[in-house]
């Protein structure tokens, strides 16, 4: 088990995940440092400002971190970021890996994410045995699969232990992604559904995305049966996605779609979408639709954490109930900015 005053290092601790990690932490009374681009006010917190394309800033801020969570990313389904996409979440990935074996036994505990396996073919009930696709429909899957790989290979260099948690769809207060295009589109009455209503998709409550990664990091030894393993993350049953998104528009008062567009015809256009976007180099803004998105709402795509429950004890610390109500608050709080 680690050490609760061990310096806990979170890179992209002002981000979506890093930020309720970092607050989770902060409460369990632990030694915390941020590494980001944009600087963090809290006197709590030892603020390091910097780029993790950046190998000596990534090393300075890794120098005497015991553990190290490796939240940063780019996030980004469309095309035309491909560059961006790559330097950040592989380049910068692998100076973080160089950064924690440069110090003897560090504790790296990465944020992956389901896409790292999904691509576009059913899963149901998938759990970690999932074998890698050696095609993805987004370029972002592709990053987070080839830095879940490389983190995990690391393993055992200069005493490096490594940890891949796998969140389902992220929700929650701070969403910089689902939530507020789906309200923006509630408010415009041009929210759309795709496909007919029976694929389910799993979400996960932010909060308990970053106490998996606390229990993950405490229990990271070198004959732990977590060290270099990748645990899939998920808080209740799956759903249709828009079944659950429209659970919180209705609650708002806004209109629910009115329309649906089939899943093969969704596919077809968000191709050819693509395919401008990509003749264009995006000149012309994002695709309104992506072969990625399509499919992860009209095919299946549903995990167990039945591996996270057995090896780290996890249990959704926040209920269904009571992250809807925090989340719907936050929403409310915020309408008007969508």
């Amino acid at each position: 088990m680690g050490n609760e005053r061990d310096l806990c290092l979170v890179i992209g601790g002002n981000g979506f995940i890093g930020r309720h990690l970092v607050e989770l932490l902060l409460r369990q009374g632990r030694p915390v440092r941020v590494f980001d681009r944009t600087p963090c006010d809290d006197p709590r917190v030892e603020m390091f400002q910097g780029d993790i394309r950046r190998a000596d800033e990534v090393q300075r801020a890794c120098a005497d971190a015991a553990v190290v969570f490796q939240c940063a990313a780019v996030v980004d389904w469309h095309p035309g970021r491909e560059q961006t996409l790559y330097e950040v979440n592989v380049i910068g990935n692998r100076n973080v890996i160089a950064a924690c074996t440069a110090r003897r036994n560090t504790r790296l505990v990465f944020t992956s994410s389901i896409d790292a396996v999904f691509a576009g073919r059913p899963i149901r009930n998938g759990d970690e045995t999932l074998p890698y696709p050696t095609r993805h429909l987004s370029f972002y899957g592709h990053t987070k699969m080839v830095a879940e790989q490389e983190t995990l290979a690391a393993t055992g260099r200069n005493g490096l232990m490594t940890c891949a948690i796998r969140p389902a769809g992220v929700y929650g207060p701070g969403d910089p992604y689902r939530m507020p295009t789906v309200i923006a589109e509630a408010r415009r009455g041009s929210l759309v559904r795709l496909g007919d209503g029976r694929a389910r998709f799993n979400h996960v409550y932010v909060e308990n995305v970053a106490h998996v990664h606390i229990l993950a990091a405490d229990r990271l030894t070198p004959d732990s049966p977590v060290n270099g393993q990748c645990y899939v993350v998920t808080d209740q049953p799956a759903r249709n996605f828009f079944d659950f998104v429209e659970s919180f528009v209705v609650a708002m008062g806004l209109p629910a779609a009115r329309r649906t567009i089939p899943y093969r015809a969704a596919y077809a256009l968000a191709t050819v979408l693509e395919g401008w976007a990509h003749l264009t180099r995006a000149r012309f803004g994002k695709p309104l639709l992506t072969r990625s998105v399509v499919a992860s709402t009209c095919v299946d795509c549903w995990f167990t954490s039945a591996k996270a429950t057995r090896d780290l004890g996890y249990a959704p610390q926040v209920s269904e109930t009571d992250a809807f109500e925090r989340t719907l608050a936050w929403l409310n709080e915020r309408r008007q900015g969508f």
